[in-house]
């Protein structure tokens, strides 16, 4: 495509074997729908297109999920932009405003939407429940990229057909947050009925869409939705497989919550995204968060503390993070002092996740039984901590407000450093209209430096910051975009 970014086609010819090669995409421009779409191999080829560009998208998911929160900051290392972004000094101009590396993941997922289905009658080996199973996918990889634009953008333009030629129409307007809800979780209903349960090889149960990762993304969604019964039973859903379950924190004297991490694909994982360093399919994680000269990203002192808040919590010192360093993907093991030197895979969804949405969820929950509704989610906030060989149970809360801050900073703990803290906080203080934002600005400057600080308060007051700008590049190519509210009067 020569005109714009955003629907960049690039496609591959690649054969499915039983390891991750066909993770490995070589682009080749020349491929279009006459002459492709007519054996599985191709289907393949670009259904795993769909997931090697979801690897081009880990470093918007640390950013975006990160440096807005307080979890972490920015090291010496960091560029101009992320420093920006960290100060709230956002124009969009800024690279981390650049959305396009989630809609080539969609639109590959458009394409085997839209194609496969007319592969069945020109393949003999390619069936209908093979056909179905690998278009649940692609709405999976579609409803996932969604939801991470709409947490950032708000409103996007809702690409749902593949884009092949420079005769389509490329100026496509914003549509509103709460039809972008609505098509994410069309696809993920669509998507639930044909995924599978299990792979055969470990990697692609863990590495690619699964039931239990449709689940887990659906119970994220409908605590964005305020379906809060829905998103229980989700979480249900997955507890119930017996496909995934918490893996125990300590075994003997050895920390066995480290192995999520490194070598990764644990039991507890539900998604990840994968790769493998003997095949090359390399990442930055190791360098953003510890290699000299390299790092971009380290712990707050506020952080800190909240760990400090347990000298028994095992997922402290030397395992989450290390000095100033982020650790949990960096460390050969819990509580060493040497870095791994291959990829650790990139986790979306695990176990703890669903615990903790499931608590959210009862404190939330429609039919505001406190005398039942807060124990349970306590006692789903205990089942983590407990894990954590924390022994003191936390009691239940009486508000709604104390028991949201708890489990905040236990998913704060949990999930340091895995891109999630600045949804967890913005989910929140998007509850009863905006109601919780006096919280947002407090958490947000417990990590701001005293010289930011003022601006960045005075920036939180108004809502719509709490987006990203769409970028000027966008803007320039795309006539019927018009810019987020917040910043309609920057360049």
């Amino acid at each position: 495509m020569k005109k714009i970014s955003i629907y960049l086609i690039l496609l591959a010819t690649l054969a499915l074997d039983s390891c991750n090669d066909w993770l490995s995409l070589t682009p080749e421009d020349s491929q279009t729908t006459d002459g492709y779409w007519k054996t599985k191999e191709e289907v393949e080829a670009v259904l795993g297109g769909g997931y090697t560009k979801l690897r081009d998208c880990v470093e918007n998911m640390v950013a975006w999920g990160e440096v807005r929160g307080n979890s972490l900051t920015i090291g010496l290392y960091a560029s101009t932009d992320l420093n920006n972004l960290n100060r709230w000094n956002i124009l969009p101009t800024n690279s981390y405003c650049d959305w396009s590396s989630f809609y080539k993941v969609i639109n590959q997922a458009n394409m085997v939407i839209k194609y496969a289905p007319s592969v069945v009658d020109k393949d003999p080996s390619f069936n209908q429940g093979l056909m179905k199973s690998y278009v649940a996918e692609a709405y999976y990889l579609r409803a996932l990229s969604y939801f991470y634009l709409v947490r950032n953008f708000k409103e996007v333009p809702l690409i749902l057909e593949p884009y092949l030629n420079d005769e389509q129409n490329y100026n496509i307007p914003k549509s509103a947050d709460s039809d972008i809800f609505k098509q994410i979780k069309s696809d993920l209903d669509t998507a639930i009925i044909s995924t599978k349960e299990y792979f055969t090889e470990d990697w692609q149960t863990k590495g690619r869409a699964t039931k239990w990762a449709v689940y887990a993304t659906m119970a994220d969604v409908y605590l964005w939705t305020g379906e809060y019964g829905k998103c229980i039973d989700a979480c249900e859903a997955v507890m119930n497989s017996g496909r995934v379950g918490l893996i125990r924190g300590v075994i003997g004297t050895t920390n066995n919550w480290y192995t999520i991490f490194n070598p990764g694909n644990s039991n507890e994982s539900i998604f990840e995204i994968q790769y493998s360093y003997g095949k090359s399919q390399s990442n930055a994680i190791v360098d953003w968060f510890y290699t000299a000269g390299k790092y971009t990203y380290t712990i707050t002192p506020y952080m800190a503390f909240l760990f400090s808040q347990s000298i028994e919590d095992i997922r402290g010192s030397g395992n989450s993070y290390r000095l100033y360093y982020s650790w949990k993907y960096v460390g050969n093991a819990a509580n060493s002092t040497s870095a791994r030197t291959d990829y650790p895979n990139w986790i979306i969804y695990r176990m703890a996740d669903i615990y903790l949405m499931e608590a959210e969820a009862y404190t939330l929950k429609e039919d505001a039984n406190i005398s039942t509704n807060y124990p349970k989610a306590t006692e789903l906030v205990n089942a983590i901590r407990l894990r954590a060989n924390i022994s003191s149970p936390l009691v239940t809360p009486s508000t709604e407000g104390e028991l949201l801050s708890l489990i905040m900073d236990e998913r704060a703990r949990e999930f340091f450093s895995e891109g999630k803290r600045w949804y967890d906080l913005l989910r929140v203080t998007r509850l009863h209209n905006y109601g919780y934002k006096d919280y947002l600005i407090n958490e947000i400057l417990q990590s701001a430096s005293a010289m930011y600080a003022p601006i960045i308060r005075a920036t939180l007051i108004n809502e719509n910051s709490y987006y990203l700008p769409i970028s000027s590049d966008e803007l320039r190519l795309n006539t019927a975009l018009v810019q987020n509210p917040y910043y309609a009067n920057t360049k």
